[in-house]
């Protein structure tokens, strides 16, 4: 009897000094100055590189970003998953009144009679449309004319918002092709010329410095641009990218 209680003496001291030395050999590298390799799992590099080897980083300019983060309100680290686009319902645009719209809130109404009788509500506008089809701008009263969805509510939405400008309808997400015509440093803006913006707002496009300064634009540089309305109810270029000459070889070539 007292070997087989030696016996286990022996044994369970060696677990305890097994342990013992396992848990020295885990500090023991730090304690001693050794720097290990940090363990990099393939899939916290696949966040930042594809397998292609494109490397993917934040687009801040995304106009729906807010549902590709999580809510910070509400403490949420998962992201959110992207609504499916609203899809009209056919080809047919309707013509109304903008009713309301609050900012803040990020919503608003459009009036339209016939949609009314069929609906028994007036046209939800959600903030998408007016920041990506009415230059991020909406007022009561402005003329305007869209299709038609159906949202989650089972409430008519605006789809593909267009306002009249004098006698056009303008998708203040279309890109136009103009020329910087002025441009004064000092005072911080400028203008593009452009014949087809011309004939809609019947003036030059207003071009801020921020857009110059990103672009490192000069007066005479061909320009591709968006435009929205400013606080001054003025036609302003956004989304401003310079164009950049390409020289044949054909036109280089000695005669």
């Amino acid at each position: 009897m007292s070997s087989t209680r030696q016996v286990t003496r022996v044994t369970v001291l060696s677990l305890v000094v097994a342990a013992w030395i396992s848990h020295i050999g885990s500090w023991m590298p730090a304690f001693v100055g050794i720097r290990t390799k940090p363990s990099t799992s393939k899939a916290s590099l696949n966040a930042l590189v594809g397998d292609d080897g494109t490397t993917f980083v934040r687009y801040d300019g995304y106009d729906d970003a807010e549902a590709l983060l999580g809510d910070e309100k509400s403490g949420e680290k998962t992201a959110r998953r992207k609504k499916a686009k609203l899809e009209p319902l056919d080809d047919t645009w309707w013509e109304g009144l903008i009713k309301s719209y609050n900012a803040e809130k990020g919503f608003g109404f459009i009036a339209c009679d016939e949609l009314f009788q069929k609906y028994k509500a007036d046209v939800f506008l959600h903030q998408r449309q007016v920041r990506k089809h009415l230059g991020s701008r909406a007022f009561g009263g402005d003329q305007v004319r869209f299709l038609v969805g159906m949202n989650e509510a089972g409430k008519p939405q605006a789809v593909n918002v267009e306002r009249r400008v004098g006698s056009h309808w303008i998708d203040f997400s279309k890109v136009y092709v103009g020329t910087v015509k002025e441009y004064w440093p000092d005072k911080g803006f400028g203008f593009i010329a452009c014949p087809e913006t011309q004939m809609v707002f019947q003036s030059d496009i207003f071009l801020h410095k921020n857009e110059v300064e990103k672009n490192s634009l000069v007066k005479g540089n061909r320009v591709t641009f968006s435009v929205q309305v400013n606080n001054k109810n003025r036609p302003q270029a956004r989304y401003v990218e310079r164009l950049t000459p390409i020289t044949s070889e054909a036109e280089v070539a000695p005669a």
